[in-house]
């Protein structure tokens, strides 16, 4: 069981490091385009937040048939899935639906404040809600999980 749970940290650690990498950094494996846009980003001084929920939600699912609308939307939800799937599963202090939900919360909150200065992304609520669906979707998948191995 001891080892078990050592493989569970370090496939949390690197899930939350490709998560970073990938979805908060948006890195595209080129070290010249990441620099660019930094500095691109940071001379245009444009506004890169959104307040109002359900603002780009709702543009997306009106061309939920165009693959950008598609693409933003599972974007935001998918990369999260295993979040609210893993936390509880290699943290069982976490394995309330509440410990998730705030725990997912706050790291949301952190990616959001993190793109919003660094301007590598904006401060979206919508992808808050998105990212937050994709958390519980994972939750619902984790009480799935535990239910089919506690009967065994």
């Amino acid at each position: 069981m001891r080892k078990q749970g050592k493989i569970l940290k370090i496939l949390w650690w690197v899930y939350i490091a490709l998560l970073f990498v990938f979805v908060v950094v948006k890195f595209k494996g080129s070290f010249y385009e990441l620099s660019n846009r930094i500095n691109s980003y940071s001379m245009q001084g444009s506004i890169n937040y959104n307040f109002i929920p359900f603002r780009s939600i709702s543009t997306q699912f009106k061309y939920i048939t165009q693959w950008w609308a598609l693409k933003n939307l599972l974007g935001n939800i998918i990369p999260f899935i295993p979040f609210g799937l893993l936390l509880p599963i290699t943290y069982k202090k976490f394995s309330s639906m509440i410990s998730v939900f705030f725990t997912g919360l706050a790291s949301i909150l952190l990616i959001e404040i993190f793109q919003f200065f660094t301007k590598l992304g904006s401060f979206d609520v919508d992808d808050i809600i998105l990212n937050m669906i994709g958390i519980v979707c994972g939750y619902l998948m984790f009480l799935v999980v535990s239910r089919i191995f506690v009967r065994e």
